[in-house]
């Protein structure tokens, strides 16, 4: 397999991984939540709480992005809405689908707050982290490098806010199934693109000319969703370690999508 082709296989299987990792994130807080409160209405809001950064960078990323390309927004909100099918909306933008919106731009709409949450997991990865140094250490080898590089990592100042930020935007910038609406539309009229280019003769002069930029982009995405990926495995210790702890304090647990066995105290999600 080309090494040329590795920015993009990583970035398919750590979107995957964050999407998967992401929906357990998502359901074992709001089991926590409901542990410590032992309410619905509380624990929602506490589970809201933790992840208000990312929520508000996922949707201010939405409404910057429409009003840029010329499409009308509607109401925006923070505060989160239970679903009919008990599915919870942290946060939403409204804008207006008219006959003019178009797969590419609702594609783009719906992929700002992924592209929001690279940049700022990039911008503390850099200049916080300083993950440059800290691949040169692991492409080195030497353990003496990356312990040192570690150690100066974890003396970050403020470490735990940021890894909390970290956490937060990871888990919120992920595209929704509403977010993901036009992305089919959008693909095929990538493909018509290509097939016209190919018809035309051109298709190689400007796969040739897009192929450093593209894995210039796919090589600073994949940083990002190690990044995130790296925090979530930190944090899903953390939830499955409280969630465990509180559980044995209050002599209950989560049953997660099942009805609990009779003459069980149980709270199901």
């Amino acid at each position: 397999m080309s090494t040329a082709l590795m920015p993009f296989i990583w970035v398919i299987i750590a979107f995957v991984a964050l999407l998967l990792m992401q929906r357990w994130i998502h359901t074992h807080l709001h089991g926590v939540s409901m542990l410590i409160t032992r309410r619905a209405e509380w624990a929602v809001i506490l589970y809201s709480l933790v992840l208000l950064p990312g929520v508000f960078l996922h949707e201010i990323s939405h409404w910057l992005t429409a009003t840029f390309l010329g499409v009308r927004t509607g109401s925006f909100s923070l505060i989160p809405r239970r679903q009919a099918d008990g599915s919870i909306v942290l946060g939403y933008v409204e804008y207006y689908k008219g006959r003019t919106l178009g797969p590419i731009r609702e594609s783009v709409i719906g992929g700002a707050p992924l592209l929001a949450g690279t940049a700022v997991i990039l911008l503390i990865g850099f200049k916080i982290f300083g993950v440059t140094d800290l691949a040169a250490a692991i492409q080195s080898g030497e353990i003496d490098n990356l312990s040192a590089t570690l150690g100066q990592i974890f003396a970050t100042s403020d470490i735990l806010v940021w890894l909390y930020l970290l956490f937060a935007i990871s888990n919120a910038m992920m595209p929704s199934p509403a977010d993901r609406r036009a992305w089919p539309a959008f693909l095929l009229t990538m493909l018509a693109l290509v097939i016209i280019l190919a018809i035309l003769g051109v298709g190689d002069i400007v796969i040739a000319g897009l192929a450093q930029p593209a894995a210039t982009v796919f090589g600073y995405l994949g940083i990002a969703f190690s990044m995130a990926i790296a925090v979530d495995i930190l944090f899903m210790l953390l939830i499955a370690a409280v969630e465990w702890l509180v559980g044995r304090i209050r002599g209950v647990s989560v049953i997660y999508g099942a009805e609990p066995p009779p003459g069980t105290e149980k709270i199901v999600l």
